[in-house]
């Protein structure tokens, strides 16, 4: 596989590029041959193609997005945005563009993204991608309960069915539609969450780029949760000091950011190894959950949050009601 196939799937396959659309790529130094060759696809498919890089606007973190980058997101039909997140540039910078990029079009988040990641997770048969997210997706959208243990000390029961389950297979479409490539998960906000989570993978927001994945699986967070509609973080354990008070520091910003917003479980099979990235990660074969946002406007959960933290567990055991779908990270469905 290649970067140039990867970003060819991303244009053709995951986006559906044609000639009515109007594209805006945003790219930075680090993810500019990403940038420049999904503008080079785009580009056979539709005159309209506009690449800007972050950080020819300002010293990074970004205090806001810059006014013509909103306006031409909000006039574009079609969206990539490969930038890095440094820390507070969630809430400054990419919750506006997304939220200006999907009142007219349809957008594909891949933050942090590496010609690596593109070469191994969006060079492949998306289409299979698409048939297993959507398998699993069936089953979750009927159960009434999702238990997930692990050997490491998990334990969680969460109550789900009121709020949306959504199939994120990697193919966007539709106006207002948005996912994060490379993609393949379901997820949902539930109403209820009580247990242990005991965190051993990838961190979301800036944590990925601050901390290595081998720092958290040498010292994993231990997280007691507990109530519903929403679940609160009642309680944070980690024998690594620093990153233990960082957390900390993440979830005090205010009063929704302990409220669990997210339950998802990645489905793409494709993915076989963590790259240390959240945005792909949690589209490997495991389970991750979020507090903070619980991105309503795909859950349709009624409250909102500033905050998104996702949080990786591996090596789940995951049963929607009283079926088994996953044992010790493998799935116990066919891939086909």
């Amino acid at each position: 596989m290649s970067l140039e196939k990867g970003c060819r799937n991303a244009v053709e396959i995951c986006m559906g590029i044609s000639s009515e659309d109007k594209v805006m790529i945003v790219c930075d130094d680090n993810t500019l041959s990403i940038g420049k060759t999904l503008d080079n696809y785009a580009s056979k498919k539709t005159q309209d193609v506009h690449l800007f890089n972050l950080d020819s606007y300002g010293n990074r973190p970004l205090p806001s997005l810059p006014n013509f980058m909103r306006d031409i997101a909000m006039a574009s039909t079609a969206t990539f945005w490969t930038a890095s997140s440094p820390k507070g540039e969630l809430e400054s910078v990419r919750m506006p563009f997304i939220k200006a990029a999907i009142t007219n079009g349809r957008h594909a988040h891949m933050v942090s993204i590496t010609d690596e990641i593109v070469e191994k997770t969006l060079g492949g048969d998306y289409r299979k991608v698409e048939k297993f997210t959507n398998k699993i997706y069936s089953l979750a959208k009927v159960a009434k309960e999702v238990r997930i243990t692990t050997e490491k000390g998990t334990d969680l029961r969460c109550g789900v069915g009121k709020y949306r389950w959504v199939s994120s297979t990697g193919v966007i479409r539709g106006t207002g539609d948005w996912h994060n490539l490379p993609d393949g998960e379901v997820f949902t906000a539930p109403y209820s969450m009580e247990g242990i989570a005991v965190i051993d993978g990838t961190i979301g927001d800036y944590f990925d780029e601050k901390f290595s994945l081998a720092d958290i699986q040498e010292t994993p967070i231990e997280l007691r949760i507990e109530g519903k509609d929403p679940s609160q973080l009642v309680d944070i354990s980690c024998d690594n000091k620093e990153l233990k008070e960082e957390i900390e520091s993440y979830v005090d910003q205010n009063p929704c950011s302990r409220s669990v917003g997210e339950l998802g479980i990645g489905t793409n099979i494709q993915i076989d190894k963590l790259c240390g990235v959240m945005l792909v990660d949690e589209k490997y074969p495991a389970t991750h959950i979020a507090f903070g946002d619980p991105l309503g406007s795909m859950t349709k959960a009624k409250w909102s949050c500033p905050e998104h933290i996702d949080m990786l567990i591996l090596d789940c055991n995951i049963w929607f009601d009283d079926t088994l779908v996953m044992e010790k990270g493998k799935y116990l469905i066919d891939e086909l």
